[in-house]
């Protein structure tokens, strides 16, 4: 992969002579699934609470799900509270996005695909994963 700072954040109004860019994490992300848009791999951030033992029953119940979801994989990285999980697949993605946001009170999740974010990252992944 060959990227510049240019094509990673087109929307950077930086001037000519400036040193320095102020991103957030938003940025990087959004960023990030841009530049693997060709593979088409779809990112998944987790947020997990940290409150009460309902956080940890929901965690519980979520990977219980997923695992019986076959997404033993997804399950695991779930029960070890990651932060970014990397899909290569769209339709796993998919299941696991939907399982996250449908079954799990306590845990949030934000999809990033194709340098999508929200509804149009949804309908992105979703084109994909009936393919």
């Amino acid at each position: 992969m060959n990227a510049s700072l240019e094509t990673l954040f087109p929307n950077q109004n930086q001037a000519e002579d400036s040193i320095v860019t102020a991103l957030n994490h938003q940025d990087i992300v959004v960023a990030l699934s841009a530049a693997l848009s060709a593979q088409n791999v779809a990112v998944l951030h987790m947020l997990y609470p940290r409150t009460d033992a309902r956080t940890h029953r929901s965690l519980d119940a979520l990977v219980d799900v997923l695992h019986g979801h076959g997404l033993h994989e997804v399950a695991g990285l779930i029960a070890q509270e990651a932060h970014y999980l990397l899909f290569k697949e769209p339709l796993k993605a998919w299941k696991a996005f939907h399982e996250i946001r449908n079954d799990s009170l306590a845990i949030g999740v934000h999809l990033y695909y194709h340098g999508l974010i929200g509804e149009a990252a949804e309908r992105a992944l979703d084109a994909d994963a009936r393919r």
